[in-house]
């Protein structure tokens, strides 16, 4: 696993005390860059909620809040934290999103939500969401609007949003990522953690897993384009992820130790993301497989399985393409010949996916020019960055290990499926990826059957 952190040799009044940097601009001794975080308090524990209306008068100015959530949120925690509040003398504002069809399917964040409820959520000074991913993400954004803070309560440890600047809303089809404003605190009750569905908790892991992958891609770019990468932001969850790693049973069985180390790995990916100022530290070619599916699903009007747990097998996918390229030992570097946009692939999402895939094929000629020029690169690329990842079967055991999905029948996906996500997912985004780099060393395609059978069948 790479210590970015101890690579750099970050001060120790960085590295040990996070908490007192929380609500503040401070420039980085490992990267150089001023940074800021917007949280300024998180709170996690059994009974973490009973806290929240001190974390109200600390944070927002006023006694008055308006609260969202969703049906199945507002029954999980939304009725007591409204108990609560209204008991501590609040005016509260409560609304509840509904399921927008006859099948009861959630809510979801793209365009068309966040104009309905940017015209019908009350005006308030302070705003909590009590929720996960979706709600949280209509929340910062709705808040953002309205330049007012706001608090995110949590009812899962499904994802990494809950303390990040982002927003991941799906726009004109096409998941984008928004930059927002951070919650000033982030409550994550145990009791409420625990209780949340299986398989929103194994989508956290497989969310957090995902660390192994992206940050090497993210440094990936500043070695062939010179993009920022932060260390310190980098290792930010290097000293928790050997306690749910070590014990993956742990969240299988929604201990207090497992959830609250998942649930700290989930924060603490947040926290690196808004510091960095890029969901580069928590998101790279793995994210790309499960945007994509979302989309074909989209696109085909079908269902498709939670995001972390799509994650989760992307990271699979990630690590074993990192394997086969740390094998390379030497490698011809020709860009891949990119066609124009598929439109029988994407049909009406074809237009708006060309304006990322034309970035990308500029950005795969430079990076083979660049690899092909400097032979010592390749050569750090190859055992400094792709050997440092999480071997594909590290990852897929601790996945299996803690009931979550590593198969693709877990996620209701087909072989020809995932095959079609390998030959197009680069399409999606700009930013340079695994897919990418396998793809100009000649392992993608010609390796994507044997990868697939080997890694995601059983």
């Amino acid at each position: 696993v790479p210590t970015y952190a101890l690579q750099s040799r970050v001060e120790d009044t960085v590295m040990d005390d996070l908490t007192g940097l929380m609500g503040t601009e401070w420039e980085c001794a490992a990267c150089g860059e001023p940074h800021r975080l917007n949280v300024r308090e998180t709170i996690v524990g059994s009974g973490a909620l009973m806290q929240l209306p001190g974390v109200v008068a600390r944070h927002s100015g006023s006694r008055h809040v308006a609260v969202l959530s969703d049906e199945r949120t507002h029954v999980a925690a939304g009725r007591r934290v409204l108990s609560l509040l209204q008991g501590a003398g609040l005016q509260v504002d409560s609304f509840v999103l509904t399921n927008p069809d006859a099948e009861g399917h959630g809510p979801v964040c793209d365009d068309t939500t966040h104009a309905q409820l940017s015209a019908e959520l009350p005006e308030a000074p302070c705003y909590i969401a009590v929720g996960s991913g979706v709600v949280s993400d209509l929340t910062k954004w709705a808040a953002f609007d309205r330049n007012a803070p706001y608090i995110a309560v949590a009812t899962a440890a499904s994802m990494n949003g809950y303390a990040s600047d982002n927003v991941a809303p799906t726009l004109r089809g096409v998941k984008t990522l928004l930059h927002g404003r951070g919650p000033v605190a982030v409550v994550g009750d145990l009791d409420v953690l625990r209780e949340a569905p299986h398989e929103m908790t194994a989508a956290g892991l497989g969310d957090v897993l995902a660390k192994s992958v992206s940050t090497v891609d993210w440094h990936l770019n500043r070695l062939l384009f010179g993009e920022f990468f932060c260390p310190f932001c980098a290792g930010l969850i290097d000293g928790i992820e050997p306690i749910y790693m070590g014990a993956p049973e742990d969240i299988g069985e929604h201990t207090v130790a497992g959830i609250e180390a998942l649930f700290q790995a989930l924060i603490y990916t947040g926290f690196a993301m808004s510091i960095a100022g890029t969901s580069a530290p928590a998101s790279g070619g793995e994210h790309l497989v499960s945007h994509t599916l979302d989309m074909m699903a989209l696109r085909d009007g079908v269902e498709h399985d939670l995001h972390g747990r799509q994650v989760g097998v992307g990271t699979i996918l990630g690590a074993a393409l990192y394997g086969e390229i740390a094998a390379v030992e030497e490698a011809t570097f020709v860009p891949p010949e990119e066609k124009a946009t598929d439109r029988a692939f994407w049909g009406r999402f074809t237009e708006v996916v060309e304006e990322k895939h034309a970035g990308k094929r500029e950005r795969a000629r430079m990076a083979a020019a660049k690899m092909a020029s400097a032979p010592e690169l390749w050569e750090s690329i190859r055992t400094d960055l792709a050997a440092t990842v999480h071997a594909p079967e590290v990852v897929k055991d601790c996945l299996r290990r803690a009931g979550a999905a590593h198969r693709l029948r877990d996620i209701g996906v087909t072989r020809e499926r995932i095959l079609d996500v390998l030959s197009h997912c680069h399409e999606i985004r700009e930013r340079f990826t695994v897919i990418d780099l396998a793809r100009a060393v000649g392992i993608l395609p010609g390796k994507a059957e044997e990868l697939v059978d080997r890694w995601l069948i059983d």
